[in-house]
């Protein structure tokens, strides 16, 4: 907390304290109006409507962004759609709008922004670890996978078929890891 100096403080107090006394006294029946009038103020800005994408976004903050470890890729691909097209519009409206309203879409803009990388940051994380499993088991099934069953198939007969540069080409398409860390942890030998 920051430490504020006693002694200025005090000494505006002693200087101005009696002149703002003999204001209040004087005009005391303007407190209660004033009182209100900022009360109402309050009330009018906790209760006034949140528009749907400030509602989203508060979801995706509190709920969605710290357990995304728990989603299927489905889910996880939902959500990177859904904050791609809100970012979208948002381009859009800043465009149709005048250029006061640009300032408000640029700030709600980088809101989004910063939201949708952590969503493709996760997804790849979870590719990535979702294919080492099946590398190292390639019978086990995958919850994650589920309706994305392809991709699977896909990698099992990468698998199968034993060639080192196409799992490498694979899994770097698919999940944005480099060749070095895909090669120290597939236990693949270097071309």
């Amino acid at each position: 907390m920051a430490k504020i100096p006693g002694k200025p403080i005090a000494n505006f107090a002693i200087k101005n304290g009696p002149k703002l006394a003999e204001h209040v006294v004087k005009n005391s029946h303007l407190i209660q109006p004033t009182a209100d009038a900022i009360n109402k103020i309050i009330e009018w800005r906790n209760n006034r409507p949140v528009p749907l994408l400030e509602q989203r976004l508060k979801i995706y903050n509190n709920e969605i962004l710290p357990s995304l470890h728990h989603f299927n890729r489905s889910e996880l691909m939902g959500y990177k759609l859904e904050v791609r097209n809100i970012l979208v519009q948002l381009r859009a409206d800043k465009k149709k709008n005048a250029k006061p309203k640009a300032v408000f879409y640029n700030k709600q803009s980088k809101k989004w922004e910063q939201v949708l990388p952590q969503i493709e940051v996760k997804l790849n994380a979870r590719d990535y670890e979702e294919y080492l499993k099946l590398y190292h088991n390639p019978d086990s099934q995958s919850v994650y996978f589920k309706d994305h069953e392809q991709n699977m198939t896909n990698f099992k007969k990468l698998i199968a078929g034993k060639d080192s540069e196409k799992i490498r080409e694979f899994l770097s398409k698919h999940t944005n890891m480099s060749v070095e860390d895909i090669n120290r942890d597939f236990f693949l030998e270097s071309s």
